[in-house]
């Protein structure tokens, strides 16, 4: 193995298990990928995003943190998807496709109503309104995909719970979130520290006043 391979891998194992804590290993599988996405010509920095951006939506779904990192296979994949392909030439909707689409902004919008009716918290329950009013205009947005606009959605709601605060609450729950980052910060870029810090930030601005993402609630 080149000691640029050597390199690529152990970075990108640190950072990982950096976010994923200690006493962990990564398995055959894992370094499989890592080495996959290498010949690939995935750069080291865009792999940290991709790791990132997996860590981040799995916890805005309230799943466990990935024990490996093909846990977030899927997640990767997606992130580079995203930044890597070529935009796809946009595609009419279909009709049972829009039928769908409103099945599920309409329970979007039953789950709101109940929680805005549940929601003791008179600038909480302000903030799910706004959220409401910006859920039924996704109805014609001209987006099919109604999931990467509701995880849009839900990123600005809670960095809107997090604007309401207090500047000594904001301060505490940054101040939290940034003791959760791994030691290794030379492997971060800007980006990717302010994803992963912002991911830990929206975790315990929701631990903290209670809040369950609506878009993932059963």
């Amino acid at each position: 193995m080149k000691s640029e391979e050597r390199n690529y891998i152990a970075d990108i194992e640190r950072y990982f298990l950096g976010l994923a804590g200690k006493g962990l290993m990564l398995s055959a599988r894992d370094y499989s990928f890592i080495r996959e996405l290498g010949e690939r010509s995935v750069s080291k920095e865009m792999v940290i995003k991709a790791i990132a951006y997996g860590f981040e939506k799995k916890r805005q779904k309230g799943a466990q943190d990935p024990r490996g990192l093909f846990n977030i296979k899927q997640e990767v994949e997606e992130y580079l998807k995203t930044q890597l392909a070529e935009p796809e030439p946009e595609q009419r909707e279909p009709q049972t496709a829009a039928f769908a689409r409103s099945s599920i902004i309409e329970q979007a919008l039953k789950r709101l109503d109940e929680i805005i009716i549940e929601e003791k918290e008179e600038g909480i329950r302000e903030k799910y309104k706004r959220l409401r009013q910006r859920v039924s205009e996704t109805d014609s947005a001209g987006s099919a995909n109604i999931y990467k606009q509701f995880d849009s959605l839900w990123l600005g709601f809670v960095e809107d719970v997090f604007s309401g605060l207090s500047a000594e609450r904001q301060r505490r729950i940054t101040a939290a979130a940034q003791s959760r980052l791994p030691g290794e910060a030379k492997l971060y870029d800007e980006d990717a520290r302010w994803r992963t810090l912002k991911a830990f930030r929206d975790e315990i601005v929701c631990e903290t006043l209670g809040i369950s993402n609506v878009f993932t609630m059963k």
